[in-house]
Protein backbone atom coordinates (compact mmCIF):
# COMPACT_ATOMS: atom_id res chain seq x y z
CA UNK A 1 0.00 0.00 0.00
CA UNK A 2 2.77 2.45 0.87
CA UNK A 3 5.84 2.33 -1.37
CA UNK A 4 7.15 5.74 -0.31
CA UNK A 5 6.41 7.76 2.78
CA UNK A 6 6.61 11.37 3.83
CA UNK A 7 7.24 11.06 7.53
CA UNK A 8 9.62 12.94 9.73
CA UNK A 9 10.46 11.83 13.21
CA UNK A 10 12.48 13.89 15.60
CA UNK A 11 14.22 13.54 18.91
CA UNK A 12 12.61 14.86 22.11
CA UNK A 13 12.01 18.62 22.10
CA UNK A 14 12.08 18.83 18.31
CA UNK A 15 8.36 19.69 18.38
CA UNK A 16 7.04 22.72 20.20
CA UNK A 17 3.63 24.17 20.83
CA UNK A 18 3.60 27.88 21.69
CA UNK A 19 1.06 29.76 23.78
CA UNK A 20 -0.02 32.53 21.43
CA UNK A 21 -3.70 32.81 22.37
CA UNK A 22 -5.94 32.56 25.37
CA UNK A 23 -7.51 29.24 26.39
CA UNK A 24 -10.96 30.30 25.17
CA UNK A 25 -9.82 31.37 21.69
CA UNK A 26 -10.78 28.79 19.07
CA UNK A 27 -8.87 27.88 15.93
CA UNK A 28 -11.13 28.03 12.89
CA UNK A 29 -8.52 27.66 10.13
CA UNK A 30 -5.02 26.22 9.96
CA UNK A 31 -2.21 26.09 7.48
CA UNK A 32 0.71 23.67 7.38
CA UNK A 33 4.02 24.94 6.03
CA UNK A 34 7.03 22.78 5.25
CA UNK A 35 10.47 24.39 5.29
CA UNK A 36 13.75 23.38 3.69
CA UNK A 37 17.13 24.68 4.76
CA UNK A 38 19.71 25.87 2.27
CA UNK A 39 22.47 23.38 1.55
CA UNK A 40 25.12 25.57 3.16
CA UNK A 41 23.17 25.85 6.43
CA UNK A 42 23.68 23.17 9.06
CA UNK A 43 20.87 21.48 11.00
CA UNK A 44 21.76 23.15 14.33
CA UNK A 45 21.93 26.61 12.76
CA UNK A 46 18.59 26.03 11.01
CA UNK A 47 16.92 24.84 14.24
CA UNK A 48 18.16 27.98 16.02
CA UNK A 49 16.76 30.14 13.22
CA UNK A 50 13.33 28.49 13.46
CA UNK A 51 13.15 28.67 17.26
CA UNK A 52 14.90 31.99 17.92
CA UNK A 53 13.99 34.13 14.89
CA UNK A 54 11.09 32.70 12.90
CA UNK A 55 8.79 31.80 15.81
CA UNK A 56 9.08 35.16 17.62
CA UNK A 57 8.60 37.02 14.33
CA UNK A 58 5.48 35.00 13.51
CA UNK A 59 4.09 35.46 17.00
CA UNK A 60 4.58 39.24 16.73
CA UNK A 61 3.38 39.60 13.12
CA UNK A 62 0.19 37.58 13.12
CA UNK A 63 -2.98 37.25 15.13
CA UNK A 64 -2.30 33.55 15.64
CA UNK A 65 -4.49 31.30 17.71
CA UNK A 66 -2.06 28.39 17.38
CA UNK A 67 1.63 28.03 16.58
CA UNK A 68 3.42 24.70 16.44
CA UNK A 69 6.84 23.81 15.06
CA UNK A 70 8.78 20.66 14.36
CA UNK A 71 12.40 20.58 13.29
CA UNK A 72 13.79 17.40 11.81
CA UNK A 73 17.25 15.90 12.10
CA UNK A 74 19.19 15.23 8.90
CA UNK A 75 17.92 12.16 7.07
CA UNK A 76 19.73 8.94 7.87
CA UNK A 77 19.05 5.59 6.22
CA UNK A 78 19.74 3.77 9.49
CA UNK A 79 16.74 5.43 11.12
CA UNK A 80 14.36 4.21 8.43
CA UNK A 81 14.84 0.51 7.96
CA UNK A 82 11.35 -0.51 6.85
CA UNK A 83 11.17 -3.44 4.43
CA UNK A 84 9.63 -2.61 1.04
CA UNK A 85 8.99 1.04 1.91
CA UNK A 86 11.16 3.82 0.54
CA UNK A 87 11.94 6.70 2.88
CA UNK A 88 14.81 8.12 0.84
CA UNK A 89 13.11 11.05 -0.81
CA UNK A 90 15.33 12.91 -3.29
CA UNK A 91 17.56 15.52 -1.64
CA UNK A 92 15.65 18.42 -3.19
CA UNK A 93 12.34 17.05 -1.87
CA UNK A 94 13.29 16.63 1.80
CA UNK A 95 11.86 18.93 4.42
CA UNK A 96 13.67 20.10 7.54
CA UNK A 97 10.90 21.71 9.55
CA UNK A 98 7.18 22.23 9.62
CA UNK A 99 4.95 24.96 11.02
CA UNK A 100 1.29 24.82 11.92
CA UNK A 101 -0.31 28.25 12.02
CA UNK A 102 -3.81 28.50 13.44
CA UNK A 103 -6.11 31.46 12.85
CA UNK A 104 -9.56 32.40 14.12
CA UNK A 105 -11.09 31.78 10.69
CA UNK A 106 -10.35 31.54 6.97
CA UNK A 107 -10.57 35.30 6.53
CA UNK A 108 -7.87 35.89 9.17
CA UNK A 109 -5.66 33.27 7.52
CA UNK A 110 -6.15 34.88 4.11
CA UNK A 111 -5.44 38.34 5.50
CA UNK A 112 -2.16 37.10 6.95
CA UNK A 113 -0.93 35.67 3.65
CA UNK A 114 -2.06 38.61 1.52
CA UNK A 115 -1.20 41.39 3.98
CA UNK A 116 1.93 43.27 4.84
CA UNK A 117 2.90 40.90 7.67
CA UNK A 118 4.40 38.33 5.30
CA UNK A 119 6.31 40.98 3.36
CA UNK A 120 7.74 42.37 6.59
CA UNK A 121 8.83 38.93 7.74
CA UNK A 122 10.51 37.93 4.51
CA UNK A 123 12.34 41.20 3.98
CA UNK A 124 13.68 41.16 7.54
CA UNK A 125 15.77 38.07 6.78
CA UNK A 126 18.54 38.38 4.28
CA UNK A 127 20.43 35.68 2.49
CA UNK A 128 23.96 35.58 3.76
CA UNK A 129 26.74 34.71 1.32
CA UNK A 130 28.06 31.14 1.38
CA UNK A 131 30.97 30.58 3.69
CA UNK A 132 34.36 30.60 2.04
CA UNK A 133 36.31 27.36 2.11
CA UNK A 134 39.72 28.98 1.92
CA UNK A 135 41.40 31.73 3.86
CA UNK A 136 43.95 34.30 2.94
CA UNK A 137 46.66 35.65 5.18
CA UNK A 138 46.61 39.31 6.02
CA UNK A 139 49.37 41.40 4.51
CA UNK A 140 52.51 41.54 6.66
Amino acid sequence: MFRRTLIYAGPPNSSRWYDVAGPDEAVGARTLIYLRRRDEVGAVEFRKFVNQQLVPALADAAALKELRTQTCPPWSEKLWDTPNVAHDNPHDQRFHASLVLGFSDSAARGAFFTGNAIEGLTTSWHRSPPRSTHTTSPPP
